[in-house]
Order: structure tokens, then sequence, then C-alpha cells
């Protein structure tokens, strides 16, 4: 890796090798969440899921979608670190995700659907196994905000609740690998404002909240431009500047060269 130095503090070690762990794009002190209603009239998940699909575009306008590149920003404030980050997707179940941090180099991320790997600054080239590579071929799977419920083994609305000041419907979403998932959709615009959930990392399992907003415009489709993601003290802030659909080539998703060498192991 190029422009590669060494770390001054421990906080920054553990923060990037947590941080490419946590970037994903599809869709802790945990963010402010207050129960305000858990009445057995509320609507039920599969409604307000579909009105959330609606309200971005539609089931058959993201379908005519085959790819997405990204370019944006890539923050830890307390961390005092940022550069670039650069997302790519395509169907059906294709990642790739890169972040140069200045001074620093770079940290990748991919599934190109069979194989998941991690080029982590800390700690360098890895082959994603077991939970870690169950979860990152979820978080591959280009459909996934569509909620399909063949992906799901059960999704129930448990209450109405305060999301970072926003009133949601509280969704307990589980998926099939078992991984529970909280998700809240805003009661008045139909969008998805928030995403509790554990995930694994090279720390172990840890809670994260992500907060999606600035929802904008494009192919017909409205995706969130801004993600902020909570993990213990440690916060990242994803910005999206530019976003581009079916430009993707399928070498964007080819296996990193520090990687290559472990798959002949």
């Amino acid at each position: 890796m190029k422009n590669k130095k060494p770390f001054r503090s421990r906080s920054n070690c553990i923060a990037l090798r947590i941080a490419i762990f946590v970037v994903s794009i599809t869709f802790a002190s945990s963010a402010q969440t207050k129960q305000t209603n858990s009445e057995s009239n509320l609507p039920p998940a599969k409604e307000i899921i579909a009105k959330f699909v609606n309200t971005i575009g539609g089931r058959a306008a993201f379908q005519k979608i085959q790819s997405h590149h990204m370019k944006g920003k890539f923050e830890m404030p307390a961390q005092g670190l940022s550069g670039d980050l650069e997302v790519f997707a395509k169907r059906p179940d294709r990642l790739a995700v890169k972040i140069s941090l200045q001074g620093l180099g770079e940290i990748l991320r991919g599934y190109n659907g069979a194989v998941g790997w991690s080029v982590d600054i800390a700690t360098g080239p890895a082959l994603l196994e077991g939970k870690m590579l169950d979860e990152l071929r979820d978080q591959a799977d280009f459909d996934g905000v569509l909620h399909s419920e063949k992906n799901y083994k059960s999704m129930e609305t448990v209450a109405i609740a305060d999301f970072e000041g926003v009133r949601c419907y509280q969704l307990k979403l589980v998926r099939n690998l078992g991984n529970e998932v909280m998700e809240y959709f805003d009661v008045k615009s139909g969008l998805l404002v928030g995403v509790v959930l554990n995930q694994e990392t090279p720390l172990g399992a840890m809670l994260i909240t992500s907060t999606l907003g600035d929802y904008r415009e494009t192919a017909g489709v409205l995706f969130a431009r801004k993600i902020t993601q909570k993990i213990g003290p440690i916060e990242q802030v994803m910005t999206i500047t530019s976003f581009k659909e079916n430009q993707v080539p399928d070498s964007a998703f080819e296996v990193p060269g520090e990687i290559k060498p472990l798959l002949k192991k």
C-alpha cells in the first residue's frame, strides 16, 4: 500500500480496524431513541416497507438500475481523519468500497459474488470468512433496499419511536441468517432514517447505529446522500457528492493484488 505511515494513536488504530467493516451503503453510543407507542393497531411492517419502496420511486424504477458508482467524503471527526470515499455496486450481489485516507493510504473491502475481502491499514489484507462474510454478502445484495420477504424470517412493527428527533415506526426485522435489525421509518415521509444492528468486526460484535438523510433523486429513485454511523465513541460520516448509475464495469470487483496470494493458500 502507498503512503503508509505508523499510527501515533492507539484509538486511531482501533477506529480504523473497525471502519471498513462498518461501511455499507445500501443502506455504540446509540442514537437517541425514545419509544412513545406500542399499541397493537400499528400498521404491519409489510405496509410500512411498501410505502417506503413507493416513496423512493417504486420497485420497477429501482430494478431498472443495474449498478451504482458513488463518490464522496469519509470522515471520522473525533480522530481527525478524513479522505475520499468510493463505492461500486452491481447486480446481483457485487460490492467494492475504497476509502483513501489522507497521509495513511487505502482501506478496501469487497465481495465479487464468491469471495469477500478486506485490506486494512492497521492489520493488512484478509479473506473474510464465517459471519463477517455472511454479513458482507447480505450487504452486497443489490436489491436489499427493497426488503424482499424471502430474505427475512420475520418482520414486525413494534412501536412508534423518536429516532434522532424524528417520529418513526420502529420495525424489528430478523434476517435469514438470524441477525436482528431495528429500522426506523419516518411516519410522515415514509423514508428510512435509522438502522440499529449488531455487526461482526475484527474486534468482535458491535452495536452500530446508522442515521440516513439528505435523500436525492437519481434515475427516478431517491437515495440517501449522507450516512452517519456511531460505534461506541467512534463516529463515521459518509457524504455522497457524485452518483452515477449503469456505468460500473465488472473489473471494479476484481480481487485486489494484496488478496490474490491468500486465495492460493
